[in-house]
């Protein structure tokens, strides 16, 4: 059971008050809360439970709440009690309407109050009870309700058992309501409430906005929003989590790095190692030796990226790596646990982007490799460098180019060859003139006697030589 419960609802303008039969239940409540404990404890009657089957029936999602594990786990008077308090209150806006919802958590028994009420919103705004009933009367637009849970022993120990520091942390809240809402901050209105319960203290909200067309959560609005009232209430725990996290993370990495340089250093001393890696990682250096731009992982072409995921698949099988990214996993989805009991599939290492800069290691110390020990290129070949094909191991399949892509080769490697000539008719012209120059001024020399004499006679009459 997650410790941290949510439930998310809306009112639809103009919908009709449930029935039911839960009007003299909700009037009688008050003598319910001061019963003996002594009674609680005596198994549930047969009308309690009668009851707790109706109001399964016609609110399916109460067994998500911490009192329905209570209940489940014990049956008792003051178990079933406190399901059915709970289950009636969580659902007030179905059975009661929008004026009985918000004057019901306002007024509440255990509701703790503010003056009059309890009601509660932004900081720095005063409350009136009848001004915000009147107001919901006249919405016509939607207006949701979160109810926020929590274990007894969990509010007692984080300090969320008063509702001076529910509204300090739903305040905090208002940009990320604003934000999943999808309602501007100046047209967001938001109320809420303490109820002080002795099992499972939890707050009321209501939502809207002040201009009726506005206003959309979406399922990840949702989950957005549970992340972050749980990582706002549960901050101490999920410090401790998240410092085991980024331990593994890091040494995953190191480790990582640490295999890619040795592999590295083995491929340039011409030794062998890791055949498989190895050669992803000559291939991947020759790529890069023709590869314009910056040398990472987000600017390669999608046919080099896919030769780094294959050195990463074939990294993550390393016994070190295994292991270490078996313990990284328990704390992020003990991270999850604090308010959803839904884990998300597990992925592999190459897919997930908390390790994204492990692929960018790949790619420096690939470039690392020596010259030398790259696969030499074909003089003879008519390819054009960037179109070389890639030598893939035998479980990596790649498609033959299209027919387009062949033909637009053919056109390149004709324009190549044809600038390679001139280049060299170019260069040959070069050659010709300075041999011819080199011969003019050997035919031009003069006799090595006839030349000292020459400079004797410079020197005799005061001349520069």
């Amino acid at each position: 059971m997650a410790r941290l419960v949510t439930k998310f609802g809306y009112m639809k303008s103009g919908t009709k008050k449930k029935s039911g039969g839960y009007a003299r239940y909700i009037a009688t409540r008050e003598g319910v809360e001061k019963l003996d404990d002594s009674v609680k404890k005596i198994p549930a009657t047969d009308k309690q439970k009668q009851l707790v089957q109706k109001l399964l029936q016609d609110f399916p999602d109460s067994k998500d709440t911490h009192e329905y594990q209570d209940y489940m786990k014990n049956q008792t008077i003051g178990n079933a009690s406190e399901f059915i308090s709970r289950v009636i209150e969580d659902n007030n806006s179905e059975i009661a309407g929008r004026e009985g919802y918000a004057k019901y958590i306002a007024l509440r028994p255990r509701a703790e109050r503010v003056g009059s009420h309890g009601l509660f919103t932004d900081d720095g705004v005063e409350v009136n009870l009848q001004q915000v009933i009147d107001e919901m009367n006249r919405h016509k637009g939607n207006i949701w309700t979160i109810i926020i849970s929590l274990y007894r022993e969990d509010a007692e120990r984080l300090g969320f058992n008063t509702g001076e520091r529910w509204r300090t942390m739903l305040r905090t809240q208002t940009a990320n309501l604003s934000e999943n809402f999808k309602i501007p901050m100046q047209n967001l209105r938001w109320y809420a409430a303490f109820h002080n319960e002795s099992h499972h203290p939890h707050v009321h909200m209501m939502v809207y906005s002040a201009n009726e067309n506005e206003g959309y959560l979406s399922k990840q609005g949702i989950e957005n929003l549970r992340s972050a009232f749980a990582k706002d209430i549960f901050m101490q725990d999920l410090y401790c989590i998240y410092e085991k996290q980024t331990e593994y993370r890091d040494k995953i990495r190191g480790n990582g790095k640490k295999i890619i340089e040795d592999i590295v250093s083995e491929i340039n001393a011409e030794n062998t190692a890791n055949p498989q890696i190895q050669m992803l990682l000559i291939q991947l250096a020759e790529r890069l030796s023709r590869t314009t731009g910056k040398k990472v992982y987000g600017y390669l072409k999608p046919e080099v990226k896919n030769i780094v995921d294959m050195i990463l698949t074939e990294l993550s099988k390393d016994e070190r790596i295994q292991k270490l990214y078996d313990l990284w996993y328990p704390q992020k989805e003990n991270a999850l646990k604090i308010y959803t009991e839904a884990m998300p599939q597990r992925i592999p290492l190459v897919s997930n982007n908390e390790f994204k800069p492990m692929k960018n290691a790949i790619i420096q110390e690939a470039l690392k490799i020596s010259k030398a020990d790259k696969p030499p290129k074909n003089a003879d070949s008519n390819e054009v460098e960037e179109d070389m094909p890639l030598l893939m191991p035998p479980e990596y399949d790649v498609p033959t180019p299209p027919p387009e892509r062949l033909a637009l080769r053919e056109n390149k490697n004709c324009k190549a060859a044809t600038g390679t000539l001139r280049l060299l008719k170019y260069l040959g012209k070069i050659l010709q003139d300075r041999i011819d120059e080199n011969k003019i001024v050997a035919d031009s020399r003069v006799d090595r006697k006839l030349y000292r004499r020459i400079q004797d006679k410079k020197q005799a009459h005061g001349l520069k030589q």
